[in-house]
């Protein structure tokens, strides 16, 4: 079979693979659509840091729908034929993180597409305690990329960042988990400010429902972008100048949220951050409970990502694409 894979750090191509098999606990998938996510780019691009060392080589892909092609011993409530997406945090379910529902941050699981084999391949294997079944209204597609486009902009705004409705709230990028993130915000009562440095991605988050849209460049600390203040900010690019943006923005006694992965480093005005109580969170993509709350929000169209799709075999393509930032929305890799 077919599979991406990361063979060493930089060298990242489709190879011919043998067909995995299911052990106990187990599933075997074959992949339907698999969500391209920036955050691959900058694991192959060896950006990230030892955190995010993996071991080679590797099949990536955390954003997976599939159809259960084969069962392993030891698992039930399963179905033979039915279409699944994949939790990709999928945690060891014995710790105190996992114990207390916030299996994201498990420090011993086998993130799907990480430390274990992923989803840009035609078939791949699974923990069934990954899976959650698909609503029949949600295509192959947008069952994909829900598992971490949507479901980390629902986390990093509703988990992490308690968004109350009537909130000012700025988005700083509106790729594909910005547009998600405009959606959710709208749908949860926030007034939004989105901004991002690609006029399209910036008129489609004003067609997503956006308030106000603009570019960093028009930022002035003390300027008001929005008729209300700006107390939660979600960084969804995280570079040191983002992370300034976002402090730029954010009202006395918010919350600025970090989820972006474009830098390990960032310059934090200390001083100003205790005077005007500031909190600095971290958010590290959702559970397995708020991806059923996500894919519920798709199924009733409370939320619509916009995804494209594209044959597995052109993922190169896509992924300089990606690089280039010439995509708008997401893409999902079919076989």
């Amino acid at each position: 079979m077919r599979a991406a894979r990361l063979l060493a750090p930089g060298d990242f191509r489709l190879v011919e693979v043998s067909r995995p098999e299911p052990g106990h606990g187990e599933v075997l998938l074959r992949v339907l659509a698999a969500g391209l996510c920036h955050s691959d780019l900058h694991i192959v691009d060896g950006e990230l840091g030892d955190d995010y060392r993996l071991p080679l080589p590797v099949t990536l892909g955390h954003e997976i729908c599939g159809e259960v092609a084969e069962i392993g011993p030891g698992v039930s409530a399963i179905e033979s034929g039915r279409r699944y997406v994949v939790f990709g945090a999928v945690g060891c379910g014995a710790c105190r993180y996992c114990r207390s529902g916030r299996d994201n941050l498990c420090v011993s699981g086998q993130t799907i597409g990480r430390r274990r084999d992923g989803g840009y391949a035609d078939f791949v294997v699974v923990p069934a305690r990954a899976l959650l079944p698909v609503p029949e209204t949600v295509s192959d597609a947008e069952a994909a990329v829900a598992t971490d486009a949507v479901l980390t902009s629902y986390h990093a705004l509703l988990a992490v960042g308690r968004l109350r409705p009537g909130e000012g709230v700025a988005i700083i990028g509106v790729g594909g988990l910005g547009q998600s993130a405009v959606q959710i915000a709208k749908a949860f009562g926030a007034v939004v400010l989105a901004l991002d440095t690609d006029a399209r991605k910036r008129a489609l988050a004003g067609e997503l429902g956006a308030d106000a849209v603009v570019g960093p460049q028009e930022v002035c600390p003390g300027v008001a972008l929005l008729d209300r203040p700006v107390d939660l900010v979600v960084d969804l690019v995280g570079t040191a100048e983002t992370f300034l943006l976002a402090q730029d923005l954010v009202a006395r006694g918010g919350r600025i949220v970090l989820v972006g992965l474009a830098s390990t480093a960032g310059t934090l005005r200390i001083s100003v951050a205790a005077r005007n109580e500031l909190a600095v969170l971290g958010s590290a993509w959702g559970t397995r409970e708020e991806l059923a709350t996500v894919l519920d929000l798709i199924a009733r169209g409370v939320v619509r990502p916009r995804v494209e799709t594209h044959p597995l075999v052109e993922i190169l393509t896509w992924v300089e694409r990606l690089r280039a930032g010439t995509v708008e929305g997401r893409v999902a890799l079919v076989p």
